[in-house]
């Protein structure tokens, strides 16, 4: 549910769009009963083993770099340790490089394994046949480690979804401690950060900005959901709205083209502000039938009442700026209809962000349209 960015500059860089899966040889059975999944959910957290998955992109992120700077100067004992082998009092730093990558704890208990890929499959299922969309993927797989060498980035067919219990985002910096009067003798210093960043569905998607204000859009051939949050419902929505996010991602692209071509930004920040603006609207489209779709996969699977997770979980999403037009994006799409709204959405991601104003909502529709109800 994340839709991860990380902006690499240099010739080109690389926006990474975070933000499932299904099986076409696996049909559900119907009406199975997943509720076994609430009890499992709220089990003791898998801290490890942590596997890397994929390689690590060189990313600075300012608020760990600062942590880590305050806590060099904290550790004396470090520091007096790079003086003696120095030979200096004062030595002088540098960052040399610093990068991020994504480690995955595998789930490991059998029972909770299985169940959960089972779900995947049933729910994705479930939801391709109602909006009536073709699977985007080859297979859903419970992640054993390691992950295996991957193709380039490629359009959303063919893709694989791994079903892990933890996604852990991994930050290193390395610095290198030297004397101004022996530049030659360096010492090596790194430094790592581990968090747990509670997102649970990771999908990415490449955009490189060459000369000239070039843009090209890919996508890497795989995603990766975890069977673990605080928030239950979220283990449940994670294959719908990841599988979602791939879907429509092709139309978020198209606008982000279009609007970028037309921009022509000159700055890294302001392409990183388009990216997250479009971003948002994807949000929207995909939390709106998300919210349309849940009900019926949650009375279908779980057999109980969800009222008062959706609500829970829709003021928690609320307090996130990405998720800032979700509950104006229910309304619109209640009032069209899933199909309809995805319609929408497909033929002109524009008209969908323009109906999230209410102002602009009927000025969007045909004269002779009306909202079913």
């Amino acid at each position: 549910m994340v839709d991860r960015y990380t902006i690499l500059a240099g010739c080109c860089f690389v926006l990474l769009l975070v933000a499932a899966t299904s099986h076409a040889n696996n049909p559900p059975v119907d009406d199975q009963d997943f509720s076994r999944l609430l009890s499992l959910i709220k089990l003791q957290d898998l801290q490890d083993p942590l596997v890397p998955f994929g390689e690590a992109e060189a990313e600075f992120d300012r608020r760990q770099n600062q942590e880590n700077i305050a806590y060099l100067n904290k550790d004396q004992a470090l520091i007096h340790n790079i003086q003696g082998r120095l030979d200096c009092d004062t030595p002088n730093w540098r960052l040399n490089n610093s990068s991020k990558r994504l480690l995955v704890v595998p789930e490991t208990r059998d029972e909770y394994a299985l169940l959960f890929e089972r779900y995947c499959r049933s729910a994705v299922d479930y939801l391709l046949t109602r909006i009536q969309m073709p699977s985007p993927y080859d297979r859903i797989v419970t992640f054993t480690g390691p992950l295996p060498t991957v193709p380039d980035p490629m359009p959303p067919t063919g893709m694989t979804a791994y079903l892990v219990h933890n996604l852990v985002d991994e930050y290193v910096e390395e610095y290198l401690f030297f004397s101004e009067n022996d530049a030659q003798r360096k010492i090596k210093i790194k430094l790592s950060n581990r968090t747990f960043s509670g997102e649970i569905g990771s999908v990415t998607s490449l955009l490189k900005v060459k000369a000239e204000n070039h843009f090209e859009f890919t996508r890497e051939p795989y995603t990766v959901w975890q069977n673990s949050s605080s928030n239950p419902l979220d283990v449940f929505i994670v294959p719908i709205e990841e599988t979602l996010h791939i879907l429509v991602r092709p139309y978020t692209e198209t606008a982000m083209h279009a609007e970028l071509t037309a921009f022509k930004p000159s700055q890294l920040d302001q392409v990183q502000q388009v990216v997250n603006d479009w971003m948002a609207v994807e949000e929207a489209i995909v939390g709106g039938v998300v919210w349309q779709v849940m009900p019926d996969i949650w009375t279908r699977y779980v057999h109980q009442d969800q009222q008062d997770l959706l609500s829970d979980t829709l003021i928690e999403r609320e307090e996130q700026p990405r998720y800032r037009w979700l509950r104006r994006a229910i309304e619109v799409v209640t009032d069209l209809g899933v199909n309809q709204a995805l319609d929408v959405y497909s033929d002109d991601p524009l008209t969908f962000r323009r109906m999230l104003d209410s102002a602009t909502l009927k000025a969007a529709l045909k004269p002779t349209d009306t909202l079913p109800h």
